[in-house]
């Protein structure tokens, strides 16, 4: 039985290019819910999905990421 991936979804803030506007978790973003906050900055989130096995599918003013499990 395969399972579905983890994706989350980042929509950055229309006021601050720099910080989270909103987001949308499809399965688990462990360890890295804790930067997954409306008005934190991107990058910290970009970095921790990446340094766990995200990899990013789409980028402008989204950010698709998603991993296999």
């Amino acid at each position: 039985m395969s399972r579905f991936p983890d994706v989350v979804i980042i929509v950055r803030s229309k006021k601050n290019f720099a910080n989270i506007g909103k987001v949308r978790i499809i399965g688990s973003a462990f360890p890295c819910r804790r930067f997954l906050r409306a008005g934190l900055p991107v990058k910290d989130a970009v970095l921790c999905l990446l340094q766990h096995g995200f990899v990013i599918t789409e980028q402008k003013n989204i950010g698709v990421f998603f991993r296999i499990r």
